[in-house]
């Protein structure tokens, strides 16, 4: 009964999908993890299964993709494209013997978790560049054979784009050939004759394999090696960068373009973080138009941006006028509006007034009104504090802390507001002086 009832809410749910969404339904009986794991390129997108086993997972933002589907430490490789519609089914303590792909593309599921792809062996790189590139061609035509041999029906682009999959998986062991042939010949001083430069002819702009990981890596690589002025750039940044740009450079074609920018783009990010990479962001947002990669670039930007929004916000060691130590924590159960200022700052200063009376108005409220002074002269602060009216708790951080950094600040007056919890509300709010500051406090769930 369960899994007729679980059919019959597919259908229903299925028939409200848009044409642009792939939708695929996932049953698993004994369940043994709380979760199913898709892998699509650089994203994850983690669904939690419901009591009874069962989630639906919509994905939007991609014409094809091979994705890798993770249930605790077993996978499969699935294919879907924009559209397709799709049951998932297997028992969790019996995943590999009962896995089960019902729906479009059912064929090409089958063949992806039948079909490998095999590599030479390593010694061979220690054959001339000519000769490895022969062997690498016959690999290449012994794979579409099987591919045609398959006779994958009803998987609309499917074919056409594992012939890009397998064509590009094996140019990438084409790139790898110097460093490979340096390696099983020890001649560390081998450069690569004319011939390696074949690779330019896989160096294309192209629509129906711009989905796909392999192709995408190709290029990124690829243009490393082509870019003559950037090709002995060793540290990743200036790499990256000088990546970017050639591919900018050489590709008119939207998607592709996009698509391997965004790739680039993300890798960095997901590797080494986000400091420093205005010039990055400056050519990713330049070249890449597409909401849905804009939303995953800043996913993963989020991930290592400790100060987004939501996230559990820094924290901080201060003393008051009296020497009291005070942290972020001493303020939890209260809405926290941090005023981030230095004594030698005037539009700080001007500030004051204004947040005098803001600390005034909500006076009974559930808020903490903190300012956090980033004065190098301690004595500054401290006269200042003594010798004029100022609202709320006044607390001494100095320059350089941990919590400046993370929040990235380098201008101030600069205000924070914090949530009962601890969590950022805002990691730029809106000063004391304008109007809509008291408004959108006011509206605070509990602030009175």
């Amino acid at each position: 009964m369960r899994n007729i009832l679980f059919c019959l809410v597919c259908m229903i749910s299925v028939a409200c999908a848009s044409a642009d969404e792939a939708v695929l339904k996932f049953n698993v009986t004994e369940p043994t993890a709380k979760e199913v794991v898709l892998v699509c390129g650089n994203d994850i997108l983690t669904y939690n299964l419901d009591e009874n086993g069962c989630v639906e997972a919509v994905i939007d933002g991609y014409d094809a993709v091979y994705a890798k589907l993770f249930y605790g430490p077993t996978s499969r490789t699935l294919y879907f494209e924009k559209g397709d519609k799709a049951s998932v089914s297997f028992d969790g303590s019996d995943f590999d013997s009962s896995f089960s792909y019902e729906g479009d593309n059912s064929d090409a599921v089958k063949y992806l978790n039948t079909v490998m792809l095999t590599a030479l062996p390593d010694e061979d790189y220690a054959l001339p560049f000519d000769q490895y590139f022969d062997k690498i061609k016959k690999k290449e035509a012994d794979a579409v054979k099987l591919l045609e041999a398959n006779s994958i029906r009803n998987s609309g682009n499917f074919v056409e784009i594992e012939r890009g999959r397998i064509r590009y998986a094996y140019a990438a062991t084409l790139l790898m050939h110097p460093v490979g042939h340096m390696i099983m010949t020890g001649n560390m001083d081998y450069k690569p004759d004319q011939a390696y430069y074949v690779i330019r002819t896989y160096f294309v702009e192209n629509q129906m394999y711009a989905c796909l990981s392999e192709y995408r890596s190709f290029i990124a690589e690829a243009a490393h090696v082509l870019d003559q002025d950037g090709r002995q750039l060793t540290s990743v940044y200036p790499k990256t960068i000088a990546q970017m740009k050639f591919v900018a450079d050489s590709f008119s074609s939207r998607k592709p373009l996009e698509s391997v920018m965004h790739y680039i783009a993300t890798t960095y990010v997901d590797n080494f973080g986000v400091d420093n990479i205005q010039e990055l962001e400056n050519l990713y947002y330049t070249y890449v138009k597409t909401p849905s990669l804009h939303d995953s670039f800043k996913a993963k930007y989020d991930r290592w941006d400790v100060s987004a929004p939501g996230k559990k916000s820094p924290g901080f060691t201060a003393v008051d006028i009296d020497g009291r130590s005070w942290t972020l924590a001493d303020f939890k159960g209260r809405y926290v509006y941090i005023d981030m200022w230095a004594t030698w700052c005037a539009p700080c200063r001007r500030e004051l007034p204004y947040l005098k009376s803001l600390a005034d108005k909500f006076k009974d409220a559930q808020i903490s009104f903190v300012g956090l002074s980033i004065d190098s002269d301690k004595e500054k602060w401290a006269d200042m504090v003594n010798n004029d009216e100022m609202p709320g708790v006044q607390l001494y951080l100095g320059t350089g802390s941990s919590f400046q950094k993370n929040y990235g600040i380098d201008a101030i007056p600069r205000f924070i507001l914090i949530d009962k919890s601890g969590r950022i509300i805002s990691n730029d709010m809106s000063r004391p002086s304008s109007d809509e500051t008291y408004s959108f406090l006011e509206s605070l769930d509990g602030i009175r």
